[in-house]
């Protein structure tokens, strides 16, 4: 496991993100911070441009999630209606 810090100047949210769209195979063992993540080159935009990124996305988790609950929500209200309308025989 390796820990990371973002230096000042850097949104911790946007260069999670970032960090998300690296693609590597989980499985075999290696020191992944130094085979893939170190060597990356990211386009990093000004401070004030990642947190507007940061926000943006962090704002539509929270719709995804609202959104989800709603979901379950809405199926645990069929399955109630599906007992009422069609009992268990017996």
């Amino acid at each position: 496991m390796k820990i990371l810090l973002v230096k000042e100047g850097f949104d911790i949210k946007f260069c999670y993100g970032a960090l998300q769209k690296v693609k590597y195979e989980v499985g075999n063992h290696q020191r992944h911070w130094i085979a893939i993540f170190a060597k990356l080159n990211i386009s990093i935009p000004s401070f004030k441009e990642q947190q507007k990124i940061a926000d943006c996305l962090s704002s539509l988790d929270g719709l995804i999630t609202t959104q989800n609950q709603k979901l379950d929500t809405l199926k645990q209200h069929k399955k109630g209606l599906m007992q009422q309308l069609f009992p268990a025989i017996e």
